[in-house]
């Protein structure tokens, strides 16, 4: 997986939107508030990438924004959190959203990360319906169509894959 992360961020580097906001990246601190205000463990892909490169930049799908400088103002710790209470309202105690880190929602669906007990083990990052999550977080099946990556470096290469054919359209 290393090798193929490695060829990811050799080809994010000749990407000019990805390069402008390379400046702006998360810190180690960043990365260890997120871990501990979310008590999840963060992959080692996305750390990795996230040091480098602003995922949340792309411009074809609204992302959380990870810069963590403002408060995390309408960012990831604060929608993650809040998702967290509203999926245990609804589910009326019964959903477990302790191992999940959303990276995008918005009414139409969420887009999501499964975190693993250990950095090194791959993190599915999954794209499905708002009701679908719900389903996931009370570990049901998923009703409708789905998008699935084995890890957030496949995320992101999709990412910045689709950013590329919007850019050449």
């Amino acid at each position: 997986m290393q090798n193929s992360l490695n060829k990811l961020i050799e080809k994010c580097r000749s990407n000019k939107r990805l390069e402008a906001y390379s400046n702006l990246t998360m810190s180690e601190t960043d990365f260890k508030r997120v871990m501990n205000n979310l008590k999840i463990i963060l992959p080692n892909d996305f750390v990795e990438i996230n040091t480098l490169f602003r995922y949340d930049v792309f411009s074809f799908q609204e992302l959380l924004d990870f810069c963590l400088e403002i408060n995390d103002w309408n960012g990831v710790i604060k929608n993650n959190l809040e998702l967290r209470k509203e999926y245990t309202k609804y589910s009326e105690g019964k959903s477990d959203m302790s191992h999940i880190l959303v990276l995008a929602d918005d009414d139409g669906g969420s887009v999501f990360m499964i975190t693993q007990d250990s950095p090194e083990k791959p993190t599915p990052v999954i794209w499905c319906d708002y009701g679908d999550m719900y389903y996931y977080s009370i570990h049901k099946a998923f009703q409708n169509p789905h998008d699935e990556w084995p890890s957030f470096t496949k995320f992101f290469e999709f990412l910045v894959e689709q950013e590329e054919k919007k850019l050449s359209e």
